[in-house]
């Protein structure tokens, strides 16, 4: 391992630019597609439905709980323990299975089939739709709001240059994210909203640390070849990258594999995230620099020197 931290690979990773530029482009128009013309398979926390607590008197696991409820079509509901004493669990079931009644007359079926005396019904409530539409719009301000924070942030601190290479991947990222979700009609509830949101800073995070680095080799060598010198500032961080990324990779996979069906689409938005967005950071942002760069000299145009 210590080995492996010391050695500064040599790859050529600009040399593909025009082939993430295309590859990225030719994703994120899909996505937006898919967006529009299938949309999404929003959770109850957008549309709204019915949530039942109950407690049993013995404790259970929530996995023989979902297994009860696949007699009757529900197994894939939100099923969350309250408490610690593995006996109090609330069911909450989109609207688009049915009224109010007519679920809890099928979950109360079920509960009577599978534990006979052993439970009972603290709580009926409906979630209305309208706190659904609440909730679905407070998800995007939060989106858009973490967006122009980020874009006013990096300007200050680098420049514009850099500021529009650190915004865009996180759109990137986001609707890359978002479009495999609408694709395969994956529930979208306001965990995945947090996992998004989760992955537009982790992204972000490597994305300033490998601008960090171009950015102190400018001060020493300057801006006269910006291709070769953004190329060493990735290499230089590639052993951070890659160990960074795979243990957080990891990390998640397990939370995937072993976490349990209430944090299933959680963890894979933020699988889907921080692959996505380690892409982004170096066949992305670098580029875009780089050629917003380039352009701008050609133009004759200066901004801030970087690390003023």
């Amino acid at each position: 391992m210590r080995k492996f931290l010391d050695i500064t690979p040599n790859i050529d990773f600009m040399k593909l630019k025009k082939f993430g530029y295309i590859f990225s482009s030719i994703v994120v128009l899909l996505s937006v597609a898919v967006i529009y013309f299938k949309g999404f398979n929003l959770g109850l926390d957008f549309t709204g439905g019915t949530a039942i607590q109950i407690r049993f008197e013995k404790p259970i696991d929530i996995k023989t709980l979902r297994d009860a409820l696949k007699d009757i079509n529900l197994e894939d509901s939100v099923i969350q323990e309250v408490g610690k004493n593995k006996r109090d669990y609330e069911i909450r079931v989109s609207l688009k299975k049915g009224s109010s009644k007519e679920i809890y007359r099928k979950v109360k079926t079920a509960l009577d089939k599978h534990f006979p005396n052993q439970y009972e019904i603290l709580k009926l409530d409906y979630i209305g739709a309208v706190i659904g539409k609440e909730l679905r719009e407070a998800s995007i301000y939060s989106i858009i709001a973490v967006m122009v924070a980020i874009l006013v942030y990096v300007a200050y601190r680098f420049e514009p240059v850099f500021a529009i290479g650190a915004i865009v991947p996180l759109f990137h990222d986001a609707l890359i994210t978002m479009g495999i979700f609408s694709a395969f009609s994956m529930e979208v509830d306001l965990s995945v909203v947090a996992a998004i949101l989760t992955v537009l800073g982790y992204s972000l995070n490597d994305t300033i640390i490998i601008f960090d680095r171009i950015r102190e080799n400018i001060r020493i060598r300057g801006k006269k070849n910006l291709l070769l010198l953004i190329n060493q500032s990735i290499n230089e961080n590639l052993s951070r990258t890659v160990i960074t990324s795979g243990t957080t990779l990891f990390s998640v996979l397990a939370l995937y594999l072993f976490g349990g069906e209430s944090l299933k689409n959680f963890s894979l938005a933020l699988l889907i995230g921080i692959i996505v967005g380690t892409y982004s950071s170096i066949y992305v942002a670098s580029p875009i620099v780089a050629d917003l760069e380039r352009y701008l000299r050609k133009k004759g145009r200066k901004y801030s020197q970087v690390g003023v």
